[in-house]
Order: structure tokens, then C-alpha cells, then sequence
């Protein structure tokens, strides 16, 4: 079982720490001021610890209505598979789920996971970006 934080966590997060957990996770490197705003301007914040150290986090912005968007969901490759990514799918849906709908686009191998805890495919799920961005999502396969 891991320590959950909310939002209150924000002031004592090792943003490096946090960096390796995303990019370890499959998320990508990312830029740790970038990060760090991200976190600060969503809306909800989930922090994770096992034994004083960050092994999962999550975030997501909402209308506080009637929808929400997750992202950044990512929990230690080290700890998955020991039930830290359920209770933290667990907390997340207990919060927004009376917010409405929850959205989340996904790592292209990690769409099972969300799928075990409700989630449904979208069959008219768009982006819009610049050209540079298309083409580095296509490459990771999350655009046909």
C-alpha cells in the first residue's frame, strides 16, 4: 500500500525525481520547469509513496461539471504490477467520476490498463497540433 497526496503535495515534490519517474514510466523526457507547471496549473494533483519515496503520480484539469482530463499517469516500472497503479486509478475515479466524464489519451500499450478500471475506447477521439507534433505522435503510435 502506498501513501496518497492531493494537490497539498506540490510544495515538497523532487521535480527531478518526478522527471525519471515520467520518462522511466514511458512517458517521456520532459522538461522539469515544464513539468512542474503542468502539476501547479492542473486542477488535481496525485503524488504516491512507498516508504518516503515518489512511486506514482497523476494529474488532471477539470471544469469541475462535466469533465476531466488525466494525464501524466505513471507509476515507478520498479513498483507496477503490485497494485499501487489500481489504488491510485481507484482514488483518481472516487474523485472525479463525480465530475462526469473522464478523458485520457494513452501510451499505446498501457490502453488495457485503463480499460480494467472502466474506461472505453473512443471511436472520434481527435487532436489538433502543429506539424511537428503530428508527425512525433504518429511515430509513437498514438495517430494512424
Amino acid at each position: 500500500m502506498m501513501t496518497l497526496q492531493g494537490k497539498e503535495g506540490l510544495n515538497s515534490v523532487d521535480w527531478r525525481a518526478m522527471a525519471e519517474l515520467i520518462a522511466a514510466s514511458g512517458l517521456g523526457q520532459r522538461d522539469i520547469s515544464l513539468l512542474e507547471q503542468a502539476f501547479r496549473h492542473s486542477t488535481f494533483c496525485w503524488f504516491g509513496f512507498h516508504n518516503g519515496q515518489l512511486v506514482a503520480v497523476a494529474r488532471a484539469i477539470s471544469d469541475l461539471t462535466w469533465c476531466s482530463y488525466l494525464a501524466d499517469v505513471a507509476v515507478d516500472p520498479r513498483y507496477q504490477g503490485q497494485g499501487y497503479g489500481r489504488q491510485l486509478m481507484q482514488t483518481i475515479c472516487d474523485v472525479l467520476l463525480p465530475y462526469g466524464k473522464i478523458f485520457i489519451y494513452s501510451v499505446p500499450d498501457k490502453t488495457g490498463f485503463y480499460q480494467r478500471h472502466g474506461f472505453e475506447l473512443l471511436t472520434t477521439g481527435m487532436v489538433c497540433l502543429n506539424d511537428e507534433g503530428l508527425v512525433k505522435m504518429r511515430e509513437q503510435g498514438y495517430i494512424r
